[in-house]
């Protein structure tokens, strides 16, 4: 796949690692203006244990989840669907970003920090 760039002045065609080489100090830049405001999270600090059930399964008897128990939006839902759809693919996200520029530099803590948070 390539990428032309209407702002290059010419019509020189760039590579995926090409556009990823070149957006590095962009990535850098926003990375660690990230940093610095970011604040690490678990996620029973937004769903609390005492809210939590036992359902049905092999090692429990529980009661049964049905919709109308869920207190997210159609919007929540809808960022839920499409977090997933990026998560299924993260291994492979991570592979080729990782193999392409290693765990240094803006591109690997990145793509570090994104596997780390969504193995929560």
């Amino acid at each position: 796949m390539t990428i032309t760039s209407p702002h290059l002045g010419s019509s020189k065609a760039w590579t995926d690692a090409q556009l990823l080489y070149a957006l590095e100090e962009v990535v850098e830049k926003e990375l660690n203006r990230h940093l610095k405001v970011a604040k690490d999270w678990m996620p029973h600090e937004y769903v609390p244990f005492s809210d939590g059930r036992n359902f049905p399964g092999v090692f429990e008897d529980g009661e049964a989840w049905a919709a109308d128990q869920s207190k997210v939006t159609d919007i929540g839902k809808i960022a839920l669907v499409v977090n997933l759809l990026t998560e299924d693919n993260l291994p492979s996200y991570h592979h080729e970003i990782a193999s392409l520029f290693g765990r240094d530099g803006a591109w690997g803590t990145w793509v570090h920090r994104w596997t780390a948070e969504e193995g929560r």
